[in-house]
């Protein structure tokens, strides 16, 4: 399961100045045929020229030999000159795309890790407890054993009262140990939201046996049967996360929109004032719209970013080059500072693409 940690790993790889191939590939056949998807392949591979030819030749000879078109996508990094290769299969798909540069293009990744960021679900009854992480479309399960409490008298009476309390207090005992036992697996996951499942009744109490901590984390609860197959328990999740997604993305935005218009502005809006925010240091989180690209400049010798044509860099005197993907290289430079990057999609990348489409919080 590919990782924010991984991420950041890639982000800091040492090519030691040499050109690295980055490629991005949907490999799910359920979807397209094979053929047709090494004819795309071989339309991102062909145009890169000479420079590349070595990693291009590595990433053909993996795709004829070595892959076994298992994945539903492919991130694909290559640096002869460094001795740099790595392999990313996904579980999600990815956009086609193929450039070569002097560091990995880690763009598509980081939308990707956004948009598919982790999640846990609890399903909890009187008597069972299944738990699940969702991440990059990669499921785990996990569903402990917990004791049976019986079932409800039928007939009235003092005894069948006490009997009752017994059973009750059974049950309590039973979700006070799936609560110790969810917090766990939770935890070994490092997941930031939390979704509840189960009968209202149940969720009640479950909630409440939570730290206030994971009570926090809850975005969503919603009833499902205890027994239910695990694709349709987390494609109602998914439904519910997608909408929280959605939810804090306009907010992310209006926020942004907010602080950047005050007076003693705390953020900034559009390409050229985000960059300058970056090369400062500045930048607590960055903010993009999914799929937005922008032309700029770039000095390969020291990483300086401008959004408008300079023929030399400012700071080292080398000289610039012009490139197509500035977003993705304003994205790599704010992971190398250890800035939050946040790909927001629409609705609310339509009203940020209104207002420069890129952006920042700032740290001070």
């Amino acid at each position: 399961m590919f990782t924010r940690q991984d991420l950041q790993d890639l982000v800091n790889s040492d090519t030691q100045g040499h050109p690295v191939l980055s490629l991005y590939l949907t490999t799910d056949l359920t979807q397209h045929l094979k053929e047709e998807r090494r004819l795309a392949l071989k339309k991102l591979l062909d145009p890169l020229g000479e420079d590349a030819q070595p990693d291009v030749e590595r990433a053909q000879k993996f795709f004829d030999h070595e892959f076994d078109w298992q994945a539903q996508g492919i991130a694909l990094f290559s640096s002869a000159g460094a001795g740099f290769w790595r392999v990313i299969r996904l579980a999600v798909p990815i956009l086609d795309f193929a450039t070569i540069e002097p560091r990995p293009n880690v763009g598509l990744l980081a939308d990707a890790l956004d948009e598919h960021a982790c999640y846990v679900v609890a399903l909890v009854d009187r008597d069972h407890a299944r738990f699940f992480a969702m991440q990059m479309g990669e499921i785990t399960e996990f569903s402990p054993e917990l004791p049976p409490t019986p079932g409800r008298q039928k007939q009235g009476g003092p005894s069948a009262a006490r009997f009752q309390r017994h059973a009750d207090a059974l049950a309590l005992q039973n979700l006070k140990q799936a609560a110790r036992l969810a917090h766990g697996f939770f935890n070994s996951r490092e997941c930031s939201r939390l979704l509840l499942a189960g009968t209202e009744d149940v969720l009640v109490q479950f909630r409440g046996l939570l730290t206030k901590t994971w009570q926090k984390r809850i975005v969503g609860e919603f009833a499902m049967d205890m027994h239910a197959p695990a694709n349709t328990v987390l494609a109602k999740a998914q439904e519910l996360v997608a909408h929280f997604e959605r939810d804090q993305e306009a907010a992310q935005v209006e926020e942004l929109t907010t602080a950047a218009r005050k007076k003693r502005a705390t953020a900034t809006l559009g390409l050229a004032d985000t960059l300058n925010a970056l090369l400062e240091g500045k930048v607590m989180t960055l903010v993009a719209a999914a799929n937005y690209s922008a032309e700029g400049y770039v000095c390969d010798n020291c990483g300086f970013l401008a959004a408008q044509k300079v023929d030399r860099c400012p700071l080292c005197g080398a000289n610039m080059r012009a490139v197509d993907h500035m977003v993705e290289l304003a994205i790599h430079k704010a992971l190398r500072l250890g800035s939050r990057v946040e790909i927001v999609h629409d609705p609310a990348a339509a009203k940020l693409k209104a207002l420069g489409a890129i952006g920042a919080m700032l740290r001070f």
